[in-house]
């Protein structure tokens, strides 16, 4: 037995014998990613749409090699076995395939629990709640067959126009690092070779979340040192602290510096002062980007080798893998990469293989999966989450909690009867009846005398475009779909197409899924017919960020081609019944979504029933937000107002109440902060529930009706207006704090929220005067409900450093707890700052703990400070 099969001997040793063994090309293969669709085909022996691994797909695709990493998409665990006996039976040294996963908010597959957002999760102030939903997340992966996981989203957030805020803890250092932390120790567990536990892949290093604009993939708004102090530790906390094994790099630049090729962050602190035992994957075209986006590599071969030199292991679909594989093969072979790179990046790869014991056992029970995937304990947790997630922003005259004996409650809006779970969600809990919605839960929980009025009002997006109904389209053979013909290059028609098939619909997400030809650019022509079913005035249009034309019996309806038009709309059209309109869509991938759908809309929108119900009711629920045509990765916008018609929906709604008055409770389900309509104003009660899950709804209403008091805080401010961005609270000093329209201060500070009942802090002390530098300080206080009704209180301290070597923000959070008191119960609380939330990044680049004085402030929430005292470092 060689050495590399020995159990009892040390990981390295393991790792160098392994190494020792394999060819160039071995090591090759093991800084490669697959999909497990390029392995999979049809078999129609065990129905419709199974899938087998298929040996002469796999032989053609790895020639007899394993491969680093495999996404599963959705795969069953015997199905994930039939792969993994590939790797481990059929190639010359057996090394065992990692099969990884988007596992955010949940595991991306179709049978996984959704748990709420990460903004959520972070919104509970529980950091305790995030190991729980990590040790949960991993058990369900790895029952599933994934070892090893795409998460968590670590992002620093300075700009909530960003669409993937939603997968972010928010704004604050300290808080991202304590979920940080608690969610890689989660999905980590005891040890990661236990059946139940995931190598962590926290991602996006670094910088991600404060893009230029609030674009996806722009530029780092922030400067070098900012990201040092600010978004580095956040990263610090999860991999020197809780011990991430991997890490995935970012796509954006610092200071002109492309991540994914940025030695210093990618090698001399991960690895050298941080010690992380993994590997870095690059996010999808990260490295590729140094040549197409960032325009620092002159080649596409001499971008691989740039991520390799400074740390990156493994690619993420940046290129096929012949391109990939060979550019790295031709450069050891010239002598522009040293072979001595590749060969760490395999060992860092193997490393994680041997740690996660897949080469002792490769196979998953798959007993496993009908035991702990979505079984009633994570179901639970994630009720438990999404209840502690609920901020209540406002409740004017104590309109809730709502009595249960209503006589009519009118629960209203796009919201209200559906699934929001925000991006990266498990697959199908928002249309397989899973999840529960607000009305769902507002229907179990009302009384049995209430009576529960329910409409829509309007869309989530207003005028958007909806796939057509199945038989809609058809192909010129009259069969369902349209026929696309996809070529090579940006102008569709041009030489003989790649592949001609028949799409059942259009609408696809290749940023996801990959595109059906893997080239840089492609583009698509879409040919058939239209039948409507109905005469009627609609409309007709594209979801997407990238070029495409509509042309209707020869004529062109909507030109979204080139940069600076947009197909992203829709417009009028006349419909009538039976007749065959002959339909050609021309597409290209140009502006990097990759998102295309073509459908229509069938009405115009009409308040009028939802404010008639709104007249009939003793009190109107109204439910508005987002969904993933609005918030999510490459959604970024312009605006924090509500998408759509919405702001006049809700204005139509309020007035409507107000004619009777009957009080309204706007519950806002979005996965960014929102600025509200001016109607806002005069709605009482607003709950904020983000994306809550597949039992937000349940936890919704139980909120609503008293049976949980909310105890959620923002972790992140929500400005007045976009105009106050950035606004998060901990800013550097030196600034003007007035506009002429208005001040600097948000709507709603971070770490606010409401209770049904109330809260005294008070009689803080600190447990030194002076202390010497590295040393920490306690402070200690009282908490009393002086309510009536049991509760959560979130104290909160923040830190000032008086004088400083380099400029710091004025406030910023350094402990914090959540506690359960009964109604008139006090308790002395005790927290502990740590020296790390004292220090300083010096002129020099240098942490330490300078000397001088600090202030500690007992806090609501980072604009209402209760008490403060001082105390001096020696």
């Amino acid at each position: 037995m060689p050495d590399y099969r020995n159990p009892a001997l040390p990981v390295e040793e393991r790792v160098e014998n392994l190494l020792e063994q394999m060819t160039l090309e071995e090591m090759i293969f093991q800084t490669d990613q697959y999909s497990s669709s390029e392995f999979m085909s049809p078999d129609p022996d065990k129905g419709e749409k199974a899938l087998s691994a298929d040996p002469a797909r796999l032989d053609k695709a790895l020639r007899g090699n394993s491969a680093g990493s495999v996404q599963i998409h959705g795969l069953t665990p015997a199905q994930v076995n039939a792969l993994q006996k590939y790797a481990v039976e059929h190639t010359r040294l057996g090394i065992p395939f990692l099969f990884s996963e988007e596992a955010l908010h949940g595991v991306s597959h179709p049978d996984a629990t959704s748990f709420p957002q990460q903004i959520g999760l972070a919104a509970t102030f529980r950091p305790e709640l995030g190991r729980k939903m990590g040790r949960a997340i991993g058990t369900e992966a790895r029952a599933l067959g994934i070892a090893e996981t795409f998460s968590p989203v670590m992002d620093l957030i300075r700009d909530p126009r960003y669409g993937r805020t939603e997968e972010s803890y928010g704004e604050d250092t300290f808080l991202c690092s304590a979920f940080a932390g608690e969610t890689v120790a989660g999905l980590q567990g005891e040890s990661l070779s236990d059946p139940d536990a995931v190598a962590a892949e926290p991602k996006h290093y670094v910088g991600y979340g404060a893009p230029v604009g609030g674009l996806n993939c722009a530029p780092c708004a922030l400067g070098r040192r900012e990201v040092y102090t600010d978004a580095l530790p956040v990263f610090e906390e999860a991999v020197a602290g809780a011990g991430a094994v991997n890490v995935m790099c970012s796509y954006n630049a610092i200071d002109g510096l492309p991540v994914s090729s940025d030695k210093e962050l990618l090698t001399e602190i991960l690895r050298d002062r941080w010690g992380m035992r993994g590997f870095v994957r690059s996010d999808m075209t990260a490295v590729e980007r140094l040549y197409d986006n960032h325009y620092t590599a002159p080649t596409r071969k001499e971008a691989i080798a740039m991520g390799l030199e400074a740390g990156v292991d493994l690619q993420l679909f940046d290129f096929p893998h012949d391109e990939w594989q060979g550019g790295i093969r031709e450069q050891v072979l010239s002598g522009r990469l040293d072979r001595s790179v590749v060969r760490q990046a395999c060992a860092r790869v193997l490393r994680v293989k041997f740690l996660l014991g897949l080469f002792e056992n490769p196979y998953v029970d798959e007993s496993r999966k009908e035991k702990f995937v979505h079984s009633d304990a994570h179901v639970a947790l994630a009720l438990d989450i999404a209840r502690e997630s609920v901020v209540l922003l406002k409740n004017q005259n104590n309109v809730l909690p709502l009595k249960k004996d209503l006589g009519t409650v009118a629960v209203l809006g796009p919201c209200a009867d559906r699934a929001v779970l925000g991006d990266y969600t498990p697959g199908g809990k928002d249309r397989d009846g899973t999840a529960v919605t607000v009305l769902d839960g507002v229907r179990r929980i009302a009384g049995q005398g209430t009576r529960v009025l329910f409409d829509e009002g309007c869309k989530i997006l207003g005028d958007m475009a909806r796939p057509f109904p199945h038989g809609v389209l058809t192909d010129e053979e009259g069969d369902p779909g349209l026929t696309g013909r996809y070529y090579r290059g940006s102008e569709p028609g041009q030489g003989e197409p790649v592949s001609t098939v028949t799409d059942r619909s259009v609408d696809f997400n290749w940023l996801m899924n990959g595109s059906p030809i893997r080239e840089e650019t492609y583009s698509v022509t879409w040919t058939g017919f239209l039948t409507p079913r109905e005469t009627f005035d609609g409309l007709i249009g594209f979801r997407t960020e990238d070029s495409m034309r509509l042309y209707i019996d020869g004529q062109l309806i909507l030109d979204g081609w080139g940069e600076y038009r947009s197909a992203n709309r829709t417009v009028p059209f006349r419909y009538e019944k039976d007749r065959r309109y002959a339909v050609r869509i021309d597409y290209t991938n140009d502006r990097g979504g990759a998102r295309v759908l073509f459908g229509w809309d069938t009405v115009a929108e009409d308040f009028s029933r939802a404010a008639e119900l709104a007249r009939q009711a003793d009190a109107v629920i109204l439910c508005v937000g987002d969904s993933t045509d609005t918030c999510g990765e490459n959604l970024d916008r312009i605006t924090l107002d509500l998408p759509g018609n919405q702001p006049a929906f809700v204005t139509a709604v309020t007035e409507a109440a107000a004619e009777k008055g009957v009080p309204v409770i706007l519950v806002s389900m979005t996965g960014r902060p929102t600025t509200f309509p001016k109607a806002a104003e005069k709605i009482p009660a607003i709950l904020e529930a983000w994306f809550p899950g597949e039992q937000g709804g349940a936890a919704v209403a139980e909120t609503l009706f008293g049976d949980s008091n909310p105890s959620g805080r923002l972790p992140i401010s929500f400005p007045r207006t976009v105009g106050q961005i950035p606004c998060h609270y901990s800013r550097r000093p030196g600034g003007g704090k007035r506009y002429v329209e208005t001040d600097w201060l948000p709507l709603y500070p971070f770490g606010y929220g409401l209770s049904y009942t109330e809260f005294r802090y008070d009689g803080l002390t600190l447990s030194a005067d002076e202390i010497e530098a590295g040393e920490p300080i306690e402070a200690s206080f009282t908490v009393t409900n002086t309510g009536s009704r049991p509760g959560d209180a979130v104290p909160q301290l923040y830190l000032r450093d008086m004088v400083s070597s380099t400029v710091k923000p004025q406030l910023t959070l350094a402990a914090f707890d959540k506690i359960r008191l009964e109604p008139g119960e006090s308790k002395r609380v005790t927290l502990t700052i740590r020296p790390r939330e004292m220090r300083t990044l010096g002129p020099d680049w240098i942490w330490r703990v300078e000397k001088g004085d600090f202030r500690v402030s007992l806090a609501k929430d980072a604009l209402h400070m209760v008490e403060t005292k001082g105390f001096r470092v020696k």
